[in-house]
């Protein structure tokens, strides 16, 4: 399980703890978020890289936002290993090229870390929640784990996250993309990728950006999806 930009492993997956009792869940920190090492610039070739040395003779990877993004390209340099995949609202931008409201989100989001100073992280993390369309309090002052993962996120390029969906087009795999509807722009993303791959679409209208945080309706879904593997 890999989690997202603004999240640690253990707050992303916490609503999924409940199903190790049935799988062994590996939920690492990405490099960057402590107690993995720190970095400079947040790379998601390199995260695939090391999601894949986790992966042993073969397991179900789940990304969430970013961690969506890392779990594909991290199936793509390894198909041989994945048992199935799941996305949840992943910011693979150019994958939704040509949609309207992906093509104006990634504008959208181009402009704003273009544009916008990334001293004061708080008023960062505001505005960049703002252009999602999310909506998420964060604390104040923010606790350093949050700190750390907003100067991580001032380093990310999600306009340019794309995911190989033409490589993972010719994988047996299944394939299961989720979203929570808050977001027109990771909707048309999430379609996109859907139709590509191709996957599974599910929708949890009203749900958060972080879809596997409602708990048992998409652990419901997950395990259906897992067993479809075998």
């Amino acid at each position: 399980m890999v989690h997202g930009s603004l999240s640690s492993a253990a707050t992303a997956f916490a609503e999924q703890k409940v199903l190790a009792d049935r799988f062994q869940i590996i939920a690492p920190y990405r490099r960057g978020y402590s107690p993995s090492p720190g970095v400079e610039r947040i790379d998601p070739d390199r995260d695939a890289v090391e999601i894949v040395e986790l992966l042993g003779e073969g397991a179900h990877l789940v990304g969430t936002s970013m961690g969506g993004v890392v779990a594909m390209r991290a199936a793509a340099l390894a198909p041989e290993k994945i048992l199935s995949l799941t996305v949840i609202e992943p910011p693979a931008m150019p994958n939704g090229a040509g949609r309207p409201r992906a093509d104006q989100l990634a504008e959208a989001l181009r402009a704003y870390f273009a544009g916008t100073e990334c001293n004061d992280l708080e008023a960062f993390a505001a505005g960049f929640l703002d252009v999602l369309g999310i909506d998420m309090q964060l604390p104040s002052p923010l606790p350093p784990a949050m700190e750390e993962a907003i100067r991580n996120l001032t380093t990310e390029r999600p306009w340019e996250t794309g995911a190989p969906a033409h490589i993972l087009a010719g994988t047996p795999f299944p394939k299961l993309v989720v979203t929570g509807g808050g977001t027109p722009g990771f909707e048309e993303v999430a379609d996109a990728l859907a139709e590509t791959l191709p996957a599974k679409r599910v929708l949890f209208d009203g749900s958060p950006h972080a879809v596997q945080r409602i708990g048992q309706r998409f652990n419901d879904e997950l395990t259906a999806h897992l067993e479809s593997a075998s």
